[in-house]
């Protein structure tokens, strides 16, 4: 078995720290799309400042895109995964959150 130079680790570390930012950003986005659910089905957007409410809304419903590349590049990138360049829990916590925000969108039928 071979050993990769120093430079080629240096640099697949770099691209994994880029694509973790990613990660990280749909995280905050499935907490912001949790959210949205909730002010949704609730009264608490009277509660709560418009701004956050406009926010909230904003982020939350941008998380499906997210998820999307997320998903997409996590197919491309499964090597650099099973290197565990990328934590577990934030891949699973996305891939949970996509199917869940997948149920919402395409199966869930409410007036």
């Amino acid at each position: 078995m071979e050993q990769q130079p120093i430079q080629d680790i240096k640099e697949e570390v770099k691209k994994a720290s880029k694509l973790r930012i990613l990660f990280r950003l749909a995280f905050i986005c499935n907490i912001f799309f949790i959210v949205c659910i909730f002010l949704r089905y609730t009264t608490a957007p009277k509660f709560i400042p418009q701004p956050l409410v406009e926010f909230s809304i904003i982020l939350g419903w941008f998380a499906p895109i997210i998820n999307f590349i997320n998903f997409v590049l996590i197919l491309i990138f499964l090597s650099r995964i099973r290197k565990k360049l990328i934590p577990f829990w934030l891949l699973y916590t996305n891939i949970i959150c996509f199917l869940i925000q997948i149920y919402f969108f395409f199966i869930l039928k409410d007036a």
